[in-house]
């Protein structure tokens, strides 16, 4: 005999609200935008400079423009019942998701010309720029002769790279520059090569969720390149390293606290997997650059 079925519940509203302001916060990248922000705060914090909070705000306003232009495009409203839930909010959402780059990019603006640190960001904001125009024009030679040139994001397992490059000069390198810090220092360059390591590692966990996509459509990522399992262990690995570049000036009890980010980090690489939800990459893999934030900077108070 069959079992009965069940009946669950509906959500009260004040679940409905919670759920609603979740999916907003993750779904609108407003997770990853505060992340971007509190990792440059705690280089500055782990330097022990304050940092003028036009900085992180710059940060914050740039990294949601980034990261929403592409969920501002029309999109069709037609979605096929097993759509994801970020991608059915996206949809949904869009005139929000305008609204939030309208507004980041008149902040990043408004930001860029009172900042006093203009000088810096010039020439700063002016590479990424470059790098952002190279990755989507074709500035490489084609493969063979009368075919198409190509842009950086044709050429395989480059993008992973890219990204973490960008993240860890944004919350390394700028940072230092507007602190007028050199960047040959060893706090600020080891700062930076265990920031790229990390951010390696969590791009990489990404890369192994769309896998599959990757294959069809290309260009291949790191793990299309190696191997599904390799691609996981080359995360592990990328988050070893991050953690065995220890930071000058930290004492024992610091330096095993910043253990925490990468035990959590070799957790989500080691469970990640295609069928995983929206939510476990969307609060898990990008929270863990929240917590690295957080226990940098708890760790420059532990001194």
């Amino acid at each position: 005999m069959a079992e009965p079925a069940v009946s669950r519940p509906a959500p009260s509203r004040l679940g409905r609200w919670a759920w609603a302001v979740l999916d907003a916060l993750l779904f609108s990248n407003g997770l990853v935008a505060a992340s971007a922000a509190a990792l440059a705060v705690s280089s500055a914090s782990y330097w022990r400079r304050p940092l003028p909070w036009t900085v992180p705000a710059l940060v914050l306003a740039a990294t949601l423009l980034v990261y929403n232009l592409n969920g501002a495009r029309r999109h069709s409203l037609r979605l096929p019942p097993t759509v994801p839930p970020r991608r059915r909010w996206i949809v949904q959402h869009r005139p929000l998701l305008m609204g939030i780059v309208v507004a980041s990019a008149v902040a990043l603006v408004a930001l860029y010309l009172l900042s006093p640190f203009t000088t810096a960001l010039t020439v700063f904001l002016g590479h990424l720029a470059l790098l952002s125009l190279a990755y989507s024009w074709p500035v490489l030679p084609p493969k063979q002769p009368g075919g198409r040139r190509r842009g950086l994001r044709d050429w395989p397992g480059l993008k992973t790279f890219l990204i973490a490059y960008v993240w860890s000069a944004v919350t390394v390198w700028l940072p230092a520059l507007c602190l007028s810090l050199p960047l040959t220092t060893p706090a600020v360059w080891l700062l930076f090569a265990r920031r790229f390591c990390f951010i390696l590692a969590v791009a990489l966990v990404f890369d192994l969720r769309d896998y599959a996509r990757d294959q069809r459509n290309g260009p291949l990522t790191l793990p299309g390149l190696l191997g599904y399992q390799a691609g996981r262990w080359l995360a592990l690995a990328c988050t070893l390293a991050s953690v065995a570049l220890l930071l000058p000036g930290l004492a024992l009890p610091a330096q095993l606290l910043l253990l925490l980010p990468g035990l959590l980090t070799a957790l989500v690489v080691w469970f990640a997997h295609e069928a995983r939800s929206d939510y476990y990459y969307a609060l898990l893999a990008d929270g863990v650059l929240l917590v690295q934030a957080a226990t940098l900077m708890l760790a420059a108070a532990l001194g």
